[in-house]
């Protein structure tokens, strides 16, 4: 080859190399809601199950309304789509009897921790759908694949976004 095709043929090498990165690490239509991103449960700090969308599509499923109150935006009403986190720790096999508290953990670190007794009074879901759409994960600007909603919660600061653990101490 002479110089110039040479060079021709390295750029378009390492052009070629560079996007391929960049659409790897920005998730690469891998990170979405249906391939893999799952919920671990724990008991006791043992994992005892994991639950994929597939998995917690097969809960019955409410749609509810619940308004999002985030600092500095007004208030916005959204349609989620969702399973009780009761069945589903049910349906792990996983009882609240003699326990506290259910502590809900997001990928970016937050954690909530809900009383027992919190089940009795209130409606607690695992959130996968916000107005008829899967929620994203965060690595494409989404909430999801899984969200803490709690609808009667007035500032929804107790709603935890990117759900990955739910842990009963």
């Amino acid at each position: 080859m002479k110089k110039p095709q040479v060079a021709i043929f390295t750029t378009m090498t390492i052009l070629l190399l560079a996007a391929a990165c960049l659409w790897l690490f920005s998730g690469g239509g891998l990170a979405g809601p249906d391939t893999g991103s799952v919920i671990a449960f724990k008991e006791g700090g043992e994992t005892v199950s994991e639950a994929d969308l597939g998995f917690i599509r097969g809960f019955d499923s409410a749609t509810f309304k619940a308004t999002i109150r985030s600092s500095g935006q007004k208030p916005a009403e959204a349609e989620y789509t969702g399973v009780l986190l009761m069945d589903l720790l049910d349906g792990m096999g996983i009882s609240l009897d003699g326990k506290k508290q259910v502590t809900v953990k997001g990928a970016d670190g937050y954690a909530w921790a809900i009383s027992v007794s919190e089940f009795d009074e209130k409606d607690i879901y695992i959130a996968y759908k916000m107005n008829g759409e899967l929620l994203k994960p965060k690595i494409k600007n989404g909430d999801g694949p899984f969200q803490l909603v709690i609808p009667g919660d007035y500032f929804s600061q107790r709603w935890c976004k990117y759900v990955c653990e739910v842990e009963v101490k």
